[in-house]
Formats: C-alpha cells, structure tokens, sequence
C-alpha cells in the first residue's frame, strides 16, 4: 500500500498543522449515523463467528480479530467517504472497499482461504440516512406511504467447496426495518425467508471444483410508511460480500468476488395516501437538499481525483494542501467546487485528509 511521501510515523505536516494518521474504531452504524450523512465500512478477516445481520448493522465485532483490517468513515450532509481494508495469512486473504455519497454506494469485496478456516470473508459495508418530511393539504395527520426504486448492478463469482457472495440492501425508516408489504418488490432478487423488505443477489458452490457466476443488474421497489407532515429518516444501506457458506475438512480453498457493486437511488416513484395515489399536490422535502428524483446518479466515484486524470496521486495532494490552506469554502478565494473538502461539511481540515490518505491509498479510481 503506498503511503503519502510526506508521512512520518503516523504523523503528517499539512499547513504548519501535525495531523494523525487514522486507524480503526468501531461503533458506526445505521442505528447511530446522523441524518442527513452516511457511513462506510471495509472489514476483512481470515476468522471469525456469529451472524453479521443485516446491510448497515455495525461490522467492527466481527473484524476485530488478530490478523483482520477493519476501517470505517461517516460524513454529514452531501459528503463522501470511501474506506478499504485487506487481510492476509498462510494460503488465505480477503479485501474490501466501499465509497458511499448521498443516494450511492460504491462496494467491492473478495475472499481467498482453506475450506478449513472458521468463517472468514471481506465486506464492505454501508450507505445513506435522510430526513424527509411529506405534506399534502388534504391529508396532513393521515398516514401515507412513499414508493420508491433501488438499482443495484455488479458481478458475483464463487470458486471451489464453499465459495460464497453476495450483494444485499436494506431500507430502514427511523432506524428499523421495513415490513413487506404490497408496495415493496425485491425485483429479481435471490429471494430470503424473511418478512422484511430487501433486495439480494447470492450465489455459493457446493462441490470441490465449483463454480458459479452472477451478472447483477437489478431493481428493487421498496415502500415507506408514513404520516404526511411528520418528519421521518429513510435508511438506504448495502453490502458486498465475499466468503465461505461453511466450514469443511474438505481439501483445497474456495474463493469470492464481488467486483464493482454499485447501488443507486432510483427515484420516488410515487406518494400514497391508503392506496390512492396523492403525488399531485404532494410535498417531498429532504433535509440535505438534494433532489431525490429520479435517475440519482453517483456524482463522484473517485473521491480524492481533484484533477480527473483518473488517480489519486501527488497532483491531487497538492491541491488538496493549497484548499487545506484556505480552509473556508466560503473564502472567495476557494476554488470553485470547494475541492479538498470530502465530507461536505464547509471546510478543508484535518478530517479531509483523513479521507483523502484514504483515497490516495487506493490510487486507481473506480
């Protein structure tokens, strides 16, 4: 992993300002992001035991083993963030990384280990929480329900005994998951014994010299229950995984992939009062700002890229210290677009660089 040429021992020197290099924490999740923001995390481990849940449940106790990488970030409003983490060991390895924005995720993950080792996998974890307030002259007090759509693309590759991945997402509102109900449609999803809403794209082998391969490109239609002028957060969280379905004696290793997953807000599709449709004359408010419409697009996959050339590189640092140096986007000096500051919060300090070390690690964008 290349590091930044001017750190030392964890410590950087950025505009006269000594700055930590970050290391892993534990504790983000859906249940405790802010609304309006979103979070990522990138776990890799080589073992590990219990069940991990549900898209944008907290990783960090399953990745917090000896020999595993755990790293997580958040932002508030229209920011981003991107994390990675890789593991390795005797004949096993896995990686992940995630960038999440306001209305997309960015995921990859992938696993390598004996049929032997105790639940090992790489994961990337996360996505985006808003606040929406939904007003109609008519039915203000009257319970209503908001239909929208999630797209989510990738590719699924599984080797071996007991290769296993997947991509999954969740709804939330008010930090719970959602029954299903006759608005929600998990569209070509690998369907799961459950009553709640989601979407699932899943694939495993089952034989010694297994393989199997999924294309992903699906839609899932999800509906949230609501009481028309009454504020209410909306979760959209996912994740890539890549592991093992079991733990075997038999010989050999099985791996997993899950390349480029991108999930994306769809658009609103409608705003129902019982089952009439009440989008005329219907308010939809978001507290960030951003237009939830559809055809959400993700507007920056390479966080970091300040020159488009498609890396993360020394370019990229030297604008990021010149922003650093102003530090107000509000300076008439910034330049336009405020380049530098990476979690939307109307400054370049030492959070940015946080994420931007983080991107500059990966160097090659999506």
């Amino acid at each position: 992993m290349k590091e930044l040429s001017i750190m030392q021992q964890g410590l950087c020197a950025i505009g006269g300002v000594l700055v930590l290099a970050a290391g892993a924490s534990a504790g983000i999740s859906q249940l405790t992001l802010v609304s309006p923001g979103g979070f990522v995390q990138a776990g890799s481990t080589l073992t590990a035991q219990g069940s991990i849940g549900w898209p944008g449940d907290d990783l960090a106790p399953f990745t917090l083993n000896a020999g595993s990488d755990f790293e997580e970030g958040s932002f508030a409003g229209l920011g981003v963030v991107a994390r990675n983490a890789a593991s390795s060991g005797a004949n096993s390895n896995s990686s992940s990384s995630g960038t999440v924005g306001m209305g997309y995720a960015l995921l990859d993950a992938s696993n390598n280990a004996p049929n032997s080792a105790q639940g090992p996998f790489g994961l990337a974890n996360g996505g985006w929480k808003e606040t929406f307030t939904i007003t109609h002259p008519s039915h203000n007090g009257q319970a209503g329900t908001l239909q929208f759509t999630v797209d989510v693309s990738g590719f699924l590759k599984a080797t071996g005994f007991a290769g296993s991945a997947s991509i999954r997402i969740a709804p939330y509102k008010n930090n719970s998951t959602i029954l299903a109900s006759s608005f929600f449609d998990p569209g070509n999803s690998t369907l799961l014994s459950t009553d709640r809403q989601y979407g699932n794209w899943a694939i495993s082998t089952f034989t010694a010299n297994g393989l199997e391969t999924l294309p992903v490109n699906g839609t899932a239609t999800f509906g949230v229950p609501f009481t028309f002028g009454t504020p209410f957060t909306v979760g959209v969280y996912g994740w890539a995984r890549a592991g093992m379905r079991s733990q075997s004696g038999v010989q050999g290793n099985s791996t997993a992939l899950v390349e480029n997953a991108v999930i994306t807000w769809g658009g609103i599709l409608g705003v129902f009062a019982g089952s009439t449709p009440v989008t005329a004359g219907s308010t939809v408010i978001g507290a960030s700002g951003k237009d939830w419409g559809p055809g959400t697009q993700p507007p920056d996959p390479c966080p970091g890229d300040f020159n488009n050339d498609g890396f993360v590189d020394d370019a990229d640092f030297v604008i990021f210290v010149n922003s650093y140096n102003i530090l107000d986007c509000a300076d008439p000096a910034m330049p336009e677009g405020c380049p530098g500051d990476m979690n939307g919060d109307g400054f370049v300090d030492d959070a940015d660089f946080v994420d931007f070390a983080f991107a500059y690690n990966n160097l090659v964008c999506i």
